[in-house]
């Protein structure tokens, strides 16, 4: 007979866990908003919180724009109205903004004449990003080299302003420009009775009509002309008469600098900058933290935060002086409980609106520490503008730093950056990299895209051979050209360049 005993024993088991404060938390979750999430948060958390005061917001000012402000202003007048036309007026713009907008969006109207003519599979679908990514002006809102899909080797820059050229003259004239200057250059050389005074004016001498009168802009051109001829190697250029200027003024005029105002209004997707990317030049002396030199020590990169958007906080004075208040309170009645139980509000709204302000600051300094070291890093985009990146990872960002590599991870989601060459994704600036050797043996780094671009040109070459390249054999040509990648690797840069295997081709 088998004889069964259960014992009872003690074992110790020990674990190591951690656990996020609320606070820790809620300091993630600031630094993985955008601009309009945050000053959502904000205005959300200033309602629940009465400690929280807002000081000041610039974004609801509506204060305008430089690219919003009327180019001529001599047809403006000005005049008062009495208490009952007024209320009429009122009357008015209430019963507009109240009424459906129901005339046909931009998008719609721009991509049905850009749907009816043929176009490749790469053509339509860089179009019709190109389209969706103007604003209610016609205007870019991130910059187009932006939106290259980087796996359709197809996606170039040469294609891109093939795609935009065309879009350009769709009706109406004018949009899918970087603004109101360039929109009126466009509608010029598109327009055959165009006087060449107005060509001159807009191809970068628009200021010379402020103020538009004849004489003033004749004296500015013939002065610019004499600084010119003054210059080595200066071209020969001809001035322009009262009668011309004042037809190239009375041609501008007839030009809309905000081409798309008549259309519908479609959900676009306003993006404000979270970080401001500008060129000045170098003055001297030892460049600031958010300063970066550049390569030839002439200019400086300065790396701003924005303020446009998010409305400035503090504690409220009120809550901040009654929490410092002590009263000593000897017998427990219902009153004197009432008089705790306030008091104790009071400071965990006190503490609470610290806190909430104190997880602002640290989004704002671990985005503008992580983009300035993504300017240092990608300087050459800076410098010379896009398809000058270079490989980069959010890791290195995130050694450099000092940060977590998730951290800068939730600060590249859904933010963006304006620099001179237009508004990026932060995520833009993070490119994967590939080891290759250059022609002296020496190891470099090679982007991912560049990689695959590589391979889309080897199969490209070879299409016409009689037995398809193997994924190896793709491996064995690129190792020749100094970059030394698996077969396997070669299989999934294929894949997502969408081009089958060596048994389908």
């Amino acid at each position: 007979m088998i004889e069964m005993r259960l014992q009872n024993k003690a074992v110790q088991k020990q674990t190591q866990s951690m656990k996020m404060s609320q606070q820790q938390i809620m300091s993630l979750k600031m630094l993985s908003m955008g601009s309009m999430e945050l000053r959502e948060a904000v205005y959300e958390a200033a309602e629940k919180n009465p400690a929280i005061e807002i000081l000041r917001d610039d974004f609801s000012s509506g204060t305008k724009t430089a690219s919003e402000k009327s180019l001529f202003s001599d047809d403006i007048h000005y005049g008062s109205s009495s208490a009952a036309g007024q209320l009429a007026s009122d009357n008015f713009q209430a019963a507009l903004e109240s009424s459906a907008d129901t005339r046909e969006t931009l998008q719609d109207h721009l991509e049905h004449q850009f749907m009816s003519v043929n176009h490749s599979d790469s053509q339509t679908a860089l179009g019709q990003r190109l389209i969706h990514n103007l604003d209610d002006r016609g205007f870019h809102i991130l910059a187009p080299v932006s939106l290259i899909d980087r796996n359709d080797p197809f996606q170039n820059e040469e294609l891109l302003e093939i795609c935009i050229d065309e879009i350009r003259h769709l009706d109406p004239v004018g949009c899918c420009c970087s603004g109101p200057e360039e929109s009126l250059l466009v509608q010029a050389e598109f327009s055959e009775d165009c006087p060449s005074a107005a060509l001159f004016f807009l191809r970068g001498h628009l200021s010379f009509l402020d103020p538009p009168v004849p004489s003033k802009i004749v004296r500015k051109v013939n002065q610019f002309m004499a600084e010119q001829k003054e210059l080595a190697f200066s071209a020969e250029m001809k001035g322009f008469s009262e009668s011309e200027v004042s037809s190239a003024v009375d041609f501008i005029k007839t030009l809309d600098p905000f081409p798309a105002r008549n259309f519908g209004f479609s959900e676009n997707r306003y993006i404000f900058p979270d970080v401001y990317v500008s060129r000045h030049p170098f003055s001297g002396g030892e460049p600031g933290d958010n300063e970066i030199l550049s390569t030839d020590g002439k200019s400086v990169f300065s790396v701003s935060a924005s303020t446009d958007v998010i409305p400035r906080i503090s504690v409220s004075k009120d809550f901040d002086r009654l929490s410092k208040e002590r009263t000593r309170i000897v017998k427990s009645t219902e009153a004197t409980e009432q008089k705790r139980a306030e008091h104790r509000f009071v400071m965990d709204s006190v503490r609470d609106a610290r806190t909430f302000i104190d997880n602002i600051r640290f989004r704002e300094s671990s985005v503008l520490k992580a983009c300035v070291q993504i300017v240092r890093e990608q300087l050459s985009f800076f410098e010379k503008g896009p398809g000058s990146l270079v490989p980069l990872r959010q890791k290195d960002i995130a050694e450099s730093v000092g940060v977590h590599e998730t951290t800068v991870s939730r600060i590249a989601n859904g933010k963006i950056l304006e620099c001179e060459w237009g508004l990026f994704e932060i995520s833009y600036f993070f490119t994967n990299a590939v080891k290759a050797v250059d022609s002296d043996g020496n190891e470099t780094a090679s982007s991912k895209e560049n990689v695959k671009h590589q391979i889309a040109q080897i199969l490209d070459l070879h299409k016409d051979d009689g037995k398809p390249l193997s994924d190896q054999k793709i491996s064995d040509i690129l190792a020749e050209k100094g970059i030394r990648i698996a077969r396997r690797t070669v299989a999934k840069y294929r894949a997502e360049l969408n081009i089958s295997s060596s048994y389908k081709r």
